[in-house]
C-alpha cells in the first residue's frame, strides 16, 4: 500500500473533523512547572474573575469561540436539558456582578490533569460550579476553548445532576464511548458513531496556519461530524483505526478523556445522560500541523 503524505493526513483530519490514526501508548510529555502555573492562572482568571465581577480577568481567560455547556434536569420526570454560555455572555454577566461571592466562600480547588504541547486539560471545583476545562495556547497565552460543568461543592447530594454517581463503576463505559466515537469515525461505522453522539456534540480542530504561524480553530457540530462519515470521507486505513484511551477524571456524571494517536490527539468531555455516555465537547490537535507558537508581543 502506498504511503500517505502528511498533506493527506492533515486534509483528512480537517475534512472529517478529526480522522485520526492510532499509536501505541508511549512516553507522555511532561509540562514544566511554569506551564502548569500559567494554566492554573488562566483557570483562576476564569473562576475568581467570575466570582469577583472582574470582566477583564474573565475576558483574558476565555477564547472568543468558547463552548461552555451544562446539563440539568428540570424535574424528576424530564430528561437532561442543556444550557450554553458564550464568551460574550460570561464577560457581560461577570461585569454585571451576576456571580459575585466572597473569597472565603468560594472553596476553589484547581488541578492540571494533563498538558501536552499547546493543549491543557484542567479541573476547577468551587462552591457553586465544578468545571472540566479545555485550553489552547494562542500567542503564548492559555485560552479556555471548551467547558463542561456541573453543580458546585456546596450542592446537596439530592440535587446533583447524577445522584449517587459511582465514578469507578462508570469508568469502563466512559472509555467505551470514547472508542465508539473515534473508532466509529475512523472506520466509517455510522451506527457506532451515532451511539456516542449527542445533538449538542461539538468538535473543534485546533490548527496553526503554516504561512503565518497563526493559530485558529474549526468547529463542527452534529451534522458536520456525522455526514462526512456517512459519505466515507477522511477514513483511516483498516490497520490504523485503534486508539489509546485514558480517562483523566470523572465527577458527577461527567468524564474527561484523552485519546493518543500517531497523527493527533483528541480530548473529550462526556456527559452521562440517562445511563448512556455521550461525547459533548471534543478538541482535536493534529500533530502534523503542530507549529511552535510565537511569543506574546512585548508590552510597551
Amino acid at each position: 500500500m502506498r504511503k500517505k503524505s502528511n498533506a493527506f493526513w492533515i486534509g483528512a483530519l480537517t475534512l472529517a473533523g478529526a480522522a485520526l490514526i492510532s499509536v501505541p501508548a508511549g512516553a507522555r510529555p511532561q509540562a514544566g512547572d511554569a506551564e502548569k502555573e500559567a494554566a492554573i492562572k488562566t483557570a483562576l482568571d476564569y473562576s475568581d474573575g467570575c466570582y469577583s465581577g472582574d470582566a477583564v480577568r474573565m475576558e483574558r481567560a476565555i477564547h472568543m469561540d468558547l463552548n461552555k455547556v451544562y446539563f440539568y434536569r428540570r424535574s424528576p420526570a424530564t430528561g437532561l436539558t442543556s444550557i450554553y454560555s458564550t464568551a460574550s455572555s460570561l464577560i457581560e454577566r461577570t461585569r454585571a456582578a451576576s456571580f459575585n461571592l466572597e473569597p472565603e466562600k468560594r472553596l476553589t480547588e484547581t488541578a492540571v490533569l494533563e498538558i501536552k504541547d499547546d493543549v491543557a486539560c484542567v479541573r476547577v471545583k468551587t462552591a457553586q460550579f465544578c468545571d472540566f476545562v479545555q485550553m489552547i495556547k494562542v500567542n503564548g497565552q492559555w485560552k479556555i476553548i471548551n467547558v463542561l460543568w456541573t453543580l458546585g461543592l456546596t450542592t446537596p447530594p439530592e440535587k446533583k445532576v447524577v445522584p449517587d454517581f459511582d465514578a469507578e463503576k462508570e469508568r469502563p463505559a466512559a472509555e467505551a464511548a470514547v472508542r465508539d466515537f473515534l473508532e466509529g469515525r475512523l472506520s466509517g461505522d455510522v451506527a457506532r458513531l451515532e451511539k456516542a453522539l449527542h445533538q449538542e456534540t461539538s468538535l473543534v480542530t485546533y490548527l496553526v496556519a503554516s504561512k503565518t504561524n497563526v493559530a485558529f480553530v474549526n468547529r463542527a457540530r452534529y451534522s458536520g461530524i456525522l455526514e462526512p462519515v456517512k459519505a466515507k470521507a477522511g477514513l483511516a486505513p483498516e490497520n490504523a483505526r485503534k486508539v489509546e484511551v485514558r480517562i483523566l477524571d470523572l465527577m458527577d456524571g461527567m468524564a474527561f478523556a484523552v485519546a493518543q494517536m500517531a497523527n493527533g490527539t483528541a480530548y473529550l468531555q462526556l456527559q452521562l445522560i440517562d445511563g448512556q455516555w455521550k461525547a459533548i465537547n471534543i478538541l482535536v490537535r493534529p500533530t502534523n500541523n503542530l507549529t511552535p507558537q510565537p511569543p506574546p508581543p512585548a508590552k510597551k
